[in-house]
């Protein structure tokens, strides 16, 4: 039956222009009573309500408008360009209750269902990390590790899982996978054009205005050669001479701004990422693209001498790099006495300090382990350990046999999923950006598009 038909035809459209008119006023009449009551915090929410409106209205049209409309907002969540309340209580919940909406209507056909069904290698460890945060969470409140902090990286957490599963099985074909890694790109590229011109705050670590976040500049850094990454793949895989122009403009846009976050971690990442892709791709466009990339670092005088002068601290007398090493050593010693259950997710900042770590507990529980795959082991225990290396490799290696496969209309895309996927993981080695949630959800949704596109079969390319 037509769509037009099951949904009651141009007399529904009516009715729910109606209600879209009806709400668009109360948010103007709303809009305009709190500024004249002097309150205008709620004055500005409301200001902003319609187009948050119109923009649900959309992503009830299919998945792929939803999970478009999520990716144009995440660059903003990673420099939390977003108020926090907003993405608490918004921004995540509300993306992920549209898509429930929406895939429950794609999955009216049987054939859907069959094509979009998670595999039991890819189910088994999303339940086992479900599984490890509750176990996880029980053993902190046995033990009395809890703050107001934790319950929300729990939510947090299981919001982002949601995401990956999501991210993993509502794009229908590969071009709406294509479609969203091109939005979240544009958007990131937009996003930091639009920074730039923002006042920096006297005293802060912004860089050109107000690029910053609040996460630090290594949640931007990660943000940043993840999206390079993605951005190779999308020019390789791009024909017209236009697009990749635009698609190398956005690159130049991102790979400077990653030499200004000063994030040693974020270079280490983007530069494994480059190995990759060197290492599986044979082709005249890359090393173009690349020798223009070095060529405008070197010479650019400020990028040179930031590049230069940041790398020149990286040696083993840098007190960052001795501070780690007491970091994990702590890390090791909190997971040998929590090694089943963990301590519960971000939880490592917070209970280091029972364990004898110095210093104050205000200073203290700013930092993490400072290496993405101790945190997970200490946080969840093995067996979340376990299942989140699981997911992690299994998808890295299913993408990296279709770039040597060289599948048609996949390769390219899989090229960058991988190569993000990577950048991110060496990044991991040396910081942990995932307590951030935009950087969390950028994980969720690699991993999730990661599994989408290997797990296709050749007859459902689309």
């Amino acid at each position: 039956m037509p769509r037009q038909a099951r949904l009651g035809g141009s007399q529904t459209g009516g009715k729910s222009f109606s209600w879209f008119m009806l709400l668009e006023l109360l948010s103007v009449g709303g809009f305009l009573l709190f500024l004249g009551i002097g309150n205008t915090r709620l004055a500005l929410v409301l200001l902003v309500g319609p187009f948050q409106i119109m923009a649900w209205t959309v992503a009830l049209r299919g998945s792929s408008y939803a999970l478009a409309l999520f990716a144009a907002l995440l660059p903003a969540a990673g420099l939390e360009l977003l108020p926090i309340p907003y993405a608490r209580y918004v921004y995540l919940p509300v993306a992920i209750v549209l898509l429930i909406i929406v895939t429950r209507d794609f999955l009216a056909d049987g054939a859907s269902i069959r094509r979009r069904r998670l595999t039991w290698p890819d189910t088994i460890p999303l339940v086992l990390l479900g599984l490890s945060l509750v176990l996880s969470t029980t053993s902190a409140v046995v033990h009395g590790w809890t703050r107001s902090e934790l319950w929300h990286q729990v939510v947090l957490f299981a919001e982002a899982m949601a995401l990956l599963y999501f991210f993993a099985v509502a794009p229908t074909t590969v071009t709406d996978v294509r479609a969203v890694i091109l939005t979240f790109c544009l958007t990131l590229s937009a996003t930091i054009l639009v920074s730039w011109f923002i006042p920096g705050v006297s005293g802060s670590d912004a860089i050109l205005g107000g690029i910053t976040s609040k996460g630090g500049l290594n949640v931007l850094g990660a943000f940043l050669s993840c999206g390079t990454a993605l951005l190779l793949g999308i020019f390789l895989q791009t024909d017209r001479t236009s697009s990749r122009i635009v698609v190398l403009l956005c690159m130049v846009v991102v790979l400077s701004t990653l030499v200004l976050t000063r994030s040693r971690g974020a270079w280490l990442g983007f530069g494994v990422a480059v190995l990759y892709a060197l290492l599986r791709v044979r082709s005249g466009w890359l090393w173009t693209v690349l020798v223009f990339a070095a060529l405008l670092l070197l010479g650019v005088g400020p990028l040179r001498d930031v590049l230069l002068s940041r790398a020149s601290e990286t040696s083993e007398g840098d007190p960052s790099f001795l501070g780690r090493l007491f970091l994990w050593s702590y890390a090791w010693k909190i997971f040998k006495a929590n090694w089943l259950l963990g301590v519960g997710f971000d939880n490592f900042r917070y209970v280091k300090h029972f364990y004898g770590y110095p210093g104050q507990l205000w200073w203290i529980v700013r930092f993490h382990a400072h290496n993405i795959f101790l945190e997970m082991l200490v946080d969840l225990g093995v067996v979340g350990f376990t299942a989140f290396c699981w997911l992690y490799l299994r998808t890295l290696f299913r993408l990296d046999r279709i770039v040597r496969a060289r599948t048609p209309d996949r390769w390219a895309l899989a090229l960058g999923l991988g190569a993000a996927l990577v950048a991110y993981a060496a990044h991991g080695l040396f910081d942990y950006v995932a307590f951030q949630y935009g950087a969390l959800a950028l994980l969720c949704v690699l991993l999730g598009l990661g599994i989408n596109v290997s797990g296709r079969s050749p007859s459902t390319v689309g």
